[in-house]
């Protein structure tokens, strides 16, 4: 079966990024894909989103505005970008949410139109702080890259550094720096609030099911960040091996694709 496409679609806030299941599953919920930090719901266009589509999930993904130099963007900000669209869905959804996005997942959860959220290698609900500091102390050079990320070409000056912490070895190198050079141009107060302990209602509270997936070996956001974002919800995790931080991304993409979809049916039959 061929996989869909992504329609692109104006709602109030920007642009989002639509693809309608080929055979929709009964009682299969919508979902709603928040990209991380220096990207675009382009990053869900290599593969992931239509992996979710042709699972029989109607899928919808927006992208974050970052604001105006004068008044950059904020969490708060982001948020609104994803309920807009939860409203031009026009339907209650599954958040799925990477880094900074499953931050904004997180912090969502208390939302009426959220059912849930599956998270890819999230920012923890006590913040970014204690993941920088030691990243700056153990890697300097990946910490100074990781600071141009709010530069528009950031990434891609510092390709040879991140290219490492972004991806696996086994996404071919071309592929990896096409990638670095669509991302950049972030919001540097979103970056500074993230730093931040934040108000995160854990998920077994509300009775909303989550998941959460990490990289072993990621810099960004270490496995033992992944292991208390978990029992902070208390939720099912998994620290998979073949993944560099932006796991949607890489070569190994529908095999992740593919356990969300798994947990989704499990949970929602």
């Amino acid at each position: 079966m061929r996989s869909p496409d992504a329609v692109p679609l104006r709602y109030a806030r920007g642009t989002l990024l639509a693809w309608d299941p080929p055979v929709p599953r009964a009682g299969a919920p919508a979902l709603l894909l928040l990209h991380g930090a220096a990207c675009g719901a382009w990053v869900w266009q290599e593969g992931f989103g239509a992996r979710l589509a042709a699972a029989g999930h109607a899928v919808f993904a927006p992208d974050f505005g970052r604001g105006h130099p004068s008044a950059p963007a904020g969490l708060v900000d982001f948020m609104a970008d994803a309920r807009a669209a939860l409203e031009a869905m026009r339907r209650p959804a599954v958040l799925v949410g990477h880094s900074l996005g499953g931050l904004v997942a997180q912090r969502m959860l208390a939302d009426t139109a959220v059912l849930g959220c599956a998270l890819l290698a999230p920012v923890p609900p006590e913040g970014l702080a204690w993941a920088n500091w030691r990243l700056a102390m153990a890697d300097p050079p990946l910490w100074r890259a990781l600071s141009r990320m709010t530069e528009p070409a950031g990434p891609a000056a510092e390709a040879a550094v991140l290219r490492r912490a972004l991806f696996s070895g086994a996404l071919p190198d071309g592929v990896a720096i096409r990638h670095l050079a669509r991302m950049g141009g972030e919001s540097r107060s979103a970056l500074l609030e993230a730093q931040a302990p934040q108000p995160v209602p854990p998920a077994w509270g509300l009775g909303k099911p989550c998941v959460v997936y990490g990289a072993r070996r990621d810099k960004l956001i270490p496995a033992d960040a992944v292991v208390r974002t978990a029992a902070w919800h208390g939720s099912r995790f998994a620290l998979l091996d073949e993944f560099g931080h932006a796991m949607m991304l890489d070569a190994a993409r529908d095999a992740l694709a593919d356990r969300v979809t798994n947990w989704l049916e499990e949970t929602f039959r």
